[in-house]
């Protein structure tokens, strides 16, 4: 992706207008947010520490999501300003194939209109218009960076140096090799319930299972989700033939 996004975690505040904004756009049923914030408690009374982390889609290098759909239905958008991984909600059948693949727990599945919903970047102001992301202008503190990707690992490092310089030597970007969404952390990636670096890329072996058709829903799901997938399928084209 030429655009993406660095979140600054060490600024974020957790007061979620990013959640806020993305919700009021995008909307979905109760309870299904695109952008949630996550909280993150340490150490005892009286020196408790917060971390907070904008949990969204990653937009990975390798998404593990585009490649185990079954209808296809994750893509990623074409354009000088796309890459991003975005979802035919006409496509979609709610099968949750894909939440259970993604590393990061992101996809969620609308019980109200049974699709896939999720971050898309805002594809179409980004892709087309070459405008920001809504939640990058809804940040009251400036922890959410929208650019050009190079631009952001050099704003990003030089925020980490700075961060190093003050004592906080574990700060550094996560996602630089395999994300569209880095994420600038104070800790291991563990004390934020992300996947180790790079492990998204490692995702490339999704391909090969994926050859192989309902092997790879199973393995993401186990065989009861492969049954579901296939009873949705099986329901849908009794409504087609209905139709």
């Amino acid at each position: 992706m030429k655009k993406a996004m660095l979140v600054d975690q060490t600024k974020c505040i957790g007061c979620s207008a990013c959640s806020v904004e993305c919700k009021d756009k995008y909307g979905a049923s109760y309870g299904i947010l695109r952008t949630r914030m996550i909280c993150y408690e340490s150490g005892s009374y009286p020196n408790v520490r917060l971390r907070f982390r904008k949990n969204a889609c990653m937009h990975c290098e390798v998404a593990a999501c585009e490649l185990i759909c079954p209808v296809k239905a994750i893509f990623r958008v074409k354009g000088e300003n796309g890459g991003m991984v975005e979802v035919d909600r006409e496509a979609c059948i709610g099968c949750g194939a894909c939440t259970g693949a993604c590393p990061f727990g992101v996809p969620q599945v609308d019980p109200e209109s049974k699709k896939m919903e999720k971050c898309s970047f805002c594809a179409q102001r980004v892709a087309e218009a070459g405008k920001s992301t809504f939640c990058a202008e809804a940040c009251p503190v400036g922890a959410i960076a929208f650019g050009d990707r190079e631009a952001l690992i050099a704003q990003g490092e030089a925020r980490v140096n700075a961060l190093k310089g003050a004592g906080r030597s574990k700060a550094a970007i996560y996602g630089i090799e395999d994300t569209g969404i880095m994420l600038l952390i104070d800790g291991d990636p563990a004390d934020y319930e992300l996947a180790p670096e790079g492990f998204t890329l490692s995702a490339a072996g999704w391909r090969a299972v994926n050859s192989y058709g309902g092997l790879a829903i199973a393995a993401a799901l186990g065989g009861l989700g492969y049954s579901v997938i296939r009873d949705r399928l099986t329901e849908l084209q009794e409504e087609k033939e209905e139709a």
